[in-house]
């Protein structure tokens, strides 16, 4: 009985389009030129994981009002990660398809 619940729970973290890898870690994936959630909201302390499910595109993920370079492209099935700290909301982008509505948004509580 408990292997259904958990594939209900899963499926449904799935619908919503935020997985959580664990206790400390929230998935944001990149598709169809989209972060998928655009807005995460976690505790301070937690991580957020950007994967790439694209077939063929890259991306990145850009906190530029942070003051931060662009970091380096993430190509299919890559990742990468980031640990907030503080309270806040960063914005970001995905440099090259910022011009196609490529934004989103890590509120932290």
């Amino acid at each position: 009985m408990r292997n259904v619940a958990t594939v209900i729970l899963l499926a449904a973290l799935a619908c919503s389009g935020s997985l959580v890898a664990d206790d400390d870690t929230v998935v944001v994936v990149m598709r169809d030129m989209a972060f998928d959630p655009a807005e995460v909201t976690i505790r301070a302390g937690q991580t957020v994981r950007w994967e790439n499910h694209e077939r063929r595109q890259f991306h990145n993920v850009w906190f530029r009002d942070l003051g931060e370079d662009p970091h380096p492209y993430i190509f299919p099935e890559e990742h990468i990660e980031k640990t907030f700290d503080e309270s806040g909301e960063y914005a970001y982008v995905c440099e090259p398809h910022e011009d196609r509505g490529m934004v989103g948004v890590v509120i932290v509580e």
